[in-house]
């Protein structure tokens, strides 16, 4: 048996708008069918830079270990736990990544079947130090009711990791937003890590036309080895007017019948509400913050227009994104996203550079040398 410390290193959130620091936290017993891994990866996401300003509309109570999107690798399966969400088996040593844990008793879970919106979710990334429930750790707890999936041997850590948060959100919005016809023309607004991944499902989706709009430039240039026909570089097209004139250009005057928001830019929704076509659908993802904008709504009248929001995603979406990737690794360079690696001690820089788009996705990396 894999000898388990007692405590371990974390980077901790203490005080909102000011650094994580790295301390000792307490590794929990595994109860029955809890599950403890060794951190392998973690990804860093925008929300990461907004929770950690305290910038998102719900906080959390602090101190917490951030950190949603994690590659573990078994330590130790408390008993009961014997396979995962597809039904394959579990043992130690084996990969997993996981959802939210759902509480599978309240309206949402039991009535409208949509755990997504359960009111009594408990989350990773966000959770005291004592439940040892965030990636930006050394170690870290997946309590029993969490569902949990195996990462596909054929996939890397770098072309995995992106499912624990992005890629999810954009299987679980295209979900929502969906049947999708054949050659239908899309923008996606934003080409961060939700911008690029809605970006690849687009394109296999059987769209005619996929263009991204945002920057910087390193981005745009992967949203084209992702699928994109045509790239908009705001820092250099920078009128918003401007930019719909192009795009409806690229859509035959008539502008894209679907439009994704993956930005996480409040003004960009009123833009996407000017560029979509009459009776088009707008797929809205990437509003995290509590910021507000102005927008006109008579536009979505007039134009018959079809809104979808979308949060967050159940273990069903992050099955389906590991599963797009292990068929498509060979098409698309997935492991591209992951721009940057880090020690764990150097959270703080990484967190800097995802906020300053100096990196697409950094992650904080704990494998073995």
């Amino acid at each position: 048996m894999v000898e388990i410390p007692k405590t371990c290193r974390a980077a901790v959130l203490v005080e909102y708008g000011r650094p994580l620091e790295i301390q000792e936290v307490a590794v929990p017993e595994v109860e029955r069918g809890g599950i403890l891994v060794k951190v392998e990866m973690a990804g860093i996401c925008g929300t990461d830079v907004h929770q950690q300003r305290g910038e998102l509309t719900i906080k959390s109570p602090l101190p917490n270990i951030q950190g949603h999107e994690t590659i573990g690798r078994i330590v130790r399966l408390g008993e009961g736990r014997v396979i995962d969400a597809a039904g394959e088996p579990l043992k130690v040593g084996d990969r997993i990544m996981w959802a939210h844990a759902d509480c599978g008793e309240c309206y949402w879970c039991q009535i409208e079947r949509d755990p997504v919106l359960c009111a009594k979710r408990s989350g990773y990334g966000w959770a005291p130090p004592s439940a040892l429930r965030g990636g930006f750790a050394e170690y870290e707890y997946v309590t029993p009711k969490t569902n949990v999936v195996k990462v596909p041997d054929e996939l890397a850590e770098e072309e995995a990791v992106g499912v624990g948060c992005a890629f999810r959100t954009a299987i679980a919005g295209y979900e929502r937003f969906g049947k999708v016809g054949l050659m239908e023309d899309f923008v996606i607004q934003g080409c961060g890590p939700v911008g690029l991944y809605s970006t690849v499902v687009a394109r296999e989706s059987g769209a005619r036309t996929v263009i991204v709009v945002g920057a910087p430039a390193n981005r745009l240039e992967l949203a084209k080895k992702w699928g994109a026909d045509h790239v908009i570089d705001i820092d250099e097209y920078q009128d918003a007017e401007e930019r719909r004139q192009m795009i409806l250009e690229l859509t035959h005057g008539r502008g894209p019948e679907n439009v994704v928001e993956a930005s996480g830019y409040p003004p960009a929704v009123a833009e996407g509400l000017e560029m979509i076509m009459k009776g088009g659908k707008y797929l809205i993802l990437g509003q995290t913050s509590a910021a507000t904008t102005p927008i006109m709504p008579s536009r979505i009248n007039e134009k018959g227009l079809t809104i979808v929001g979308s949060v967050s995603a159940h273990i069903v979406h992050f099955y389906r994104a590991l599963q797009f990737l292990k068929a498509k690794r060979e098409k698309y360079p997935f492991g591209e996203i992951i721009s940057g690696t880090y020690r764990l001690e150097d959270i703080n820089e990484a967190l800097a550079n995802m906020a300053s788009a100096k990196e697409i996705k950094p992650a904080i990396d704990n494998r073995e040398r």
